[in-house]
């Protein structure tokens, strides 16, 4: 026992400066889970989430994202938040992709009823999951309506400026959709795979796009880390 005693002694001292060790504040960090409802210019489906394999311009999209009950980017909640993401990515961006990947223009546009804080930190997950440069980058805010089951998913801006549905498809399995899993979504944590879908959406904004029968799916992201202090600030018209 005499030769146990310093061991023990020992563990007994590295469990106690664990215990004191302090965790980490959540108003300094984030964990968010996001539903998208999603739609691009690729056909069915986007060759870029395998390496940069596009050899044309690539992509016009609309994404569309709703957070789920909990979400947080420090101490703002974003339970319930949606958000719009119109986009082009440019002729470059496929490349290099990777952090800092050059990108043409994206408008965020968010719900009406989103708070200057909520808008704040949904601007720091933006950052976080897609950490692109935008050439050219805004943002606006309008009403964002939200529908997904089994079959549809469609989303719709009450001013009428973008709108997308999505007409999930299925295998040999009529009763389930098709579903890619195991496949990285941007620099998101975890997802619950690729529900694929075709496309028909369009964008009014400056730089207008109309799809039909493109590429489209659903998918449900995670991600977390640390707030960074240097996120964007909102700057609404």
């Amino acid at each position: 026992m005499r030769k146990r005693l310093p061991l023990i002694l020992s563990l007994v001292a590295a469990g106690a400066l664990l215990a004191a060790a302090p965790e980490k504040s959540s108003d300094k960090t984030f964990s968010v889970t996001a539903d998208t409802i999603e739609g691009c210019s690729c056909p069915l489906f986007c060759t870029c989430y395998f390496g940069p394999s596009a050899d044309e311009h690539m992509c016009e999209a609309n994404n569309v994202y709703q957070f789920r009950q909990g979400s947080h980017y420090g101490n703002v909640d974003l339970s319930g938040q949606r958000v719009w993401v119109a986009l082009d990515l440019g002729e470059e961006w496929h490349k290099k992709p990777g952090p800092g990947m050059p990108t043409k223009w994206a408008v965020v546009t968010f719900d009406k009823k989103s708070t200057p804080e909520q808008r704040q930190a949904i601007l720091g997950v933006l950052n976080a999951v897609f950490p692109v440069k935008w050439e050219k980058f805004s943002t606006r805010e309008d009403s964002i309506e939200w529908h997904d089951d089994a079959k549809i998913a469609h989303a719709k801006m009450a001013s009428g400026m973008a709108e997308i549905t999505l007409d999930k498809t299925t295998g040999p399995d009529k009763t389930h959709p098709t579903v890619v899993k195991n496949l990285q979504y941007w620099f998101s944590n975890s997802n619950d795979g690729f529900v694929l879908a075709y496309s028909t959406h369009h964008w009014d904004g400056d730089n207008k796009f109309k799809m039909e029968h493109r590429n489209g799916f659903t998918i449900a992201w995670t991600a977390k880390g640390d707030v960074k202090p240097e996120a964007a600030k909102v700057a609404s018209k």
